[in-house]
């Protein structure tokens, strides 16, 4: 997610509004699972991996799962590798110590905590093909980012990895088959980040490739095990990113798709529904559309985040919140539902 970056720039803000939404939560967490487990629409919401961590170590992270169930969410999509590495000891990413202490695995507490309220669980592979440039893999593997012709690396702040070199393809389905692994997971999502910017040059069938060779890789391991994608509309994923998602869906390669369509005002976020070619997926791959709520210093209004809900409802799509941390600090969150 583009607004992602956003975020850390008000880390002690966010640290701040962790601890209120601790005090709020330090409670026992009853199980909610008969209330929600049977339900087959997408009510989704995206959590940040500092926020995940954050929630484990305070162990709040029953708590927050309880509050989620309580409030009618069935889908969960918590950010497994992205700023700082991963959520789980990798033996293919190497992650910040201080972000992720020795002997610590929250995707499988994430797991366990979802399981216990009836949640559906999905790793979410957030920085997908795209790292800091000072990142490990990055500083220590020059030749396996992308140029563009004029010889940048850095394209929105980011470096790219390339999805035509072998090595990449094994870096990412090694992070594949360790997330895989993690039995009673409901899928693995990879987003916008899924994909090169369009300054690199095409590479639409090499991200075809790819995708497939993922797909592969997912089913050989556990085929019950639900290929999420989250890209922008079509036409600007193609174009921008060299991400053909309706391709990757006719061909069966993604089992589920929940669109960014995050827009400030009701009017313009129908319109971009309309005209995202969502309505060319096949009938039978779940859908959702993905609503912001706005930045930790910047809430948007819970009256719009409702109204943009009741429109995606209407239109009989299921919606997905980013993130719960902005949702839960703009809004009264905490009442009884």
């Amino acid at each position: 997610m583009k607004i992602r970056q956003i975020f850390f720039k008000k880390r002690s803000l966010i640290l701040f509004s962790f601890i209120i939404i601790g005090y709020f939560l330090s409670r026992p967490a009853p199980s909610f699972k008969s209330e929600i487990e049977s339900s087959a629409e997408i009510r989704g919401v995206w959590l940040t991996n500092v926020g995940t961590i954050f929630f484990h170590h305070t162990t709040l992270l029953d708590n927050i799962f309880a509050h989620l169930a309580r409030s009618n969410y069935t889908h969960i999509y918590v950010s497994t590798y992205g700023f700082g590495g991963t959520i789980y000891p990798s033996q293919t990413v190497k992650t910040n110590p201080l972000f992720l202490p020795p002997f610590t695995d929250v995707l499988k507490a994430s797991k366990i905590e979802a399981g216990r309220q009836g949640l559906k669980l999905y790793a979410w592979l957030e920085y997908g093909l795209m790292l800091s440039p000072t990142n490990f893999v990055a500083v220590n593997n020059p030749d396996w980012l992308l140029k563009t012709p004029e010889g940048k690396t850095v394209v929105n702040g980011f470096v790219w990895l390339n999805p035509d070199n072998p090595e990449v393809q094994e870096y990412i389905l090694d992070i594949i088959e360790e997330v895989a692994n993690y039995k009673e997971l409901t899928g693995i999502q990879l987003d916008d980040h899924w994909g090169v910017p369009s300054q690199f040059g095409n590479y639409i069938n090499e991200m075809n490739e790819l995708t497939a060779q993922v797909k592969k890789s997912i089913d050989k391991i556990n085929p019950n095990l639900i290929f999420s994608l989250s890209p922008n509309p079509y036409s600007f994923s193609k174009n921008k990113y060299n991400q053909d998602w309706l391709y990757w869906a006719k061909q069966g390669y993604i089992d589920e798709v929940i669109i960014q369509i995050y827009r400030d005002n009701s009017k313009e976020f129908e319109q971009a529904i309309i005209t995202s070619e969502i309505d060319k997926l096949d009938e039978s791959i779940p859908v959702a559309i993905g609503i912001y709520a706005g930045s930790f210093d910047s809430y948007k209004h819970p009256a719009e985040i409702q109204k943009q809900i009741d429109i995606t409802q209407n239109l009989g799509y299921g919606f997905s919140i980013f993130c719960w941390e902005a949702r839960a600090m703009g809004a009264d969150f905490f009442r009884d539902k």
